[in-house]
C-alpha cells in the first residue's frame, strides 16, 4: 500500500461499514486467545486493530510503512514499531496472539512471511490470518491496494501447514455483503463497466446506510462466534504454533 492509501484508511477507518464490520468479526474469533495477553499485529495500517485491542490486551504492531506508524503513534499507540515484515525485528516466542490480517496476498511468499510471524507466537499460541477470498472476484480494489493474489479456504489452510502451523478453524467472513458484492466485481470486471469502477470499494456512503450496514456486521458477528461460514468475501484461519 503506498502514502494515499494510508491516508485513506486514517480518515475512514474508525466509522466505516467495512472496518468497523472488520473488528466486530475479529472479537468473534479471537477474544477468547488474547484477554490480557500479548498481541501483536503485523501489517498493523494505521493501527485500528490495535486501538479497538489496547485495552484488553498489551498491544504491539509492525508496518513497513514510515506514515502508517506515525497515525498509529498519533493515536497514542507507542508499542508500534517500522520493520520489513520478512523480516521481523521482534524476539521468537513473545507473544500470545499474532494477526496478520489482509497482508500475506500483498506478499511474492506468503509462506516464508507465516513461518516467519509463527516463529513470534508462544508455544501453543494462535496467529490468525485474514486473506481475500475467492481468486473470481478480482477486482479493480485489489490493483489498488497491490493484491497477489485472493484465497479458497483450501489454499489458505495448506500455506499455513506449509509454514507450520496447526489449524484449528477456517472460516469466511463478510457473508452479509458477499452477494451483492460477488455480482458487482464480477460484472464490473468483465464488462465495459470496469473503465467506470471506482478504484477501491471503499467508497463514502450516506450515513444511515453506513449504520445500517454496521447493524448487519453485528449480526454476523453472533453468528460466528457458533458457526462458521460457508462463503464470504473474507476467508480467516486460526492457527496454533505446536507446543505448549
Amino acid at each position: 500500500m503506498n502514502d494515499e492509501e494510508f491516508r485513506l484508511l486514517d480518515r475512514i477507518e474508525d466509522d466505516h461499514w467495512w472496518f468497523v464490520g472488520k473488528r466486530l468479526l475479529l472479537h468473534a474469533i479471537a477474544d477468547r486467545f488474547a484477554r490480557g495477553g500479548r498481541l501483536l499485529d503485523l501489517g498493523c495500517g494505521t493501527g485500528g486493530i490495535l486501538n479497538d485491542w489496547a485495552s484488553d490486551s498489551r498491544c504491539y504492531g509492525v508496518d513497513r510503512s514510515r506514515l502508517a506508524v506515525e497515525i498509529c503513534r498519533r493515536r497514542g499507540l507507542e508499542g508500534v514499531a517500522r520493520g520489513d515484515l520478512n523480516a521481523l525485528p521482534l524476539a521468537t516466542g513473545r507473544f500470545d496472539l499474532v494477526f496478520a490480517l489482509d497482508v500475506i496476498e500483498h506478499l511474492d511468499d506468503d509462506t516464508a512471511f507465516l513461518r516467519e510471524a509463527a516463529r513470534l507466537c508462544v508455544p501453543g499460541g494462535r496467529l490468525i490470518v485474514a486473506v481475500p477470498a475467492f481468486q473470481l472476484l478480482w477486482s479493480k480494489h485489489d490493483e489498488t491496494f497491490e493484491h497477489r493474489r485472493r484465497y479458497s479456504a483450501a489454499r489458505l489452510e495448506a500455506v499455513v501447514r506449509d509454514a507450520g502451523l496447526e489449524p484449528e478453524r477456517t472460516t469466511f467472513t463478510n457473508v452479509i455483503v458477499f452477494p451483492l458484492a460477488a455480482v458487482w466485481r464480477l460484472v464490473s470486471g468483465r464488462t465495459p463497466l470496469r473503465r467506470i469502477a471506482p478504484k477501491t470499494d471503499f467508497v463514502a456512503l450516506p450515513g444511515w446506510l453506513n449504520r445500517l450496514l454496521t447493524a448487519c456486521y453485528r449480526v454476523e458477528a453472533r453468528l460466528l462466534t457458533r458457526r462458521d461460514a460457508p462463503f464470504g468475501l473474507s476467508v480467516v484461519c486460526v492457527a496454533r504454533r505446536p507446543g505448549g
